[in-house]
């Protein structure tokens, strides 16, 4: 089943309006877009979850783990 943007938005605990310009950014999960409608699949999200983990304070991206 795949996700709308007020799924999603619930799910990574933001509002829908970070969802809408993390599109634009390319900051958010990656998405689909099908016709005019935003749909995110379920893998997608939890990877992008994943990828936020962190284990120090001051790990910048592109820094081991």
């Amino acid at each position: 089943m795949l996700l709308n943007t007020q799924q999603t938005a619930e799910k990574i605990g933001k509002s829908t309006s970070w969802l809408n310009h993390s599109r634009q950014t390319g900051d958010g999960p990656q998405y689909l877009k099908i016709g005019h409608a935003v749909r995110y699949r379920p893998q997608d999200v939890d990877a992008w979850l994943e990828q936020q983990a962190r284990r120090r304070i001051w790990q910048f991206d592109g820094e081991a783990a």
